[in-house]
């Protein structure tokens, strides 16, 4: 939930920026992707999507803590190694669009075989990749952005 407000906060703020700046979009497009591919390529993402690989490993040392909140710590504990393995993919929705059905089903995909799939690390840093081609492309592609773009309602006449 904090997550997504955060989120929110962001994509609120990117879109008053957008609508001011229409030029600005590219290049905040660029940022997103960039950060996106370049956490990965981190240690913390290898860290968050091996406690993700295997919870049950975590499941020896949740059941050791003092009943009462145990659930809502646990719930807080493998939330935040959710988010950490997750945000720079999630990140990316505010260059595509946060309504792109497309982009979205892609992203889910990719969060499934990277949690799933024996090949999920290599794919990691296979969409950190693109991800980084995307940010370079970014600010002289025009229509790549569609998230990033001024809405139709906004526009001069």
């Amino acid at each position: 939930a904090a997550f997504g407000l955060v989120a929110y906060g962001a994509l609120a703020a990117t879109g008053r920026l957008v609508d001011d700046h229409p030029g600005a979009g590219r290049w905040l497009g660029f940022a997103a992707f960039l950060l996106a591919g370049l956490y990965q390529f981190g240690p913390l993402k290898r860290v968050c999507l091996l406690h993700c690989r295997n919870p049950l490993a975590h499941l020896v040392q949740y059941a050791r803590w003092r009943p009462g909140v145990r659930d809502l710590r646990v719930g807080m504990h493998h939330g935040l190694y959710c988010v950490g393995c997750c945000w720079g993919l999630m990140v990316v929705l505010l260059p595509l669009g946060v309504m792109n059905v497309a982009a979205m089903a892609g992203l889910a995909a990719v969060i499934f075989l990277e949690k799933l799939w024996r090949w999920g690390p290599w794919l990691s840093w296979t969409v950190g990749l693109a991800f980084l081609v995307l940010a370079v492309l970014a600010p002289f592609q025009e229509g790549l952005l569609p998230g990033l773009e001024m809405s139709e309602s906004q526009m001069p006449m």
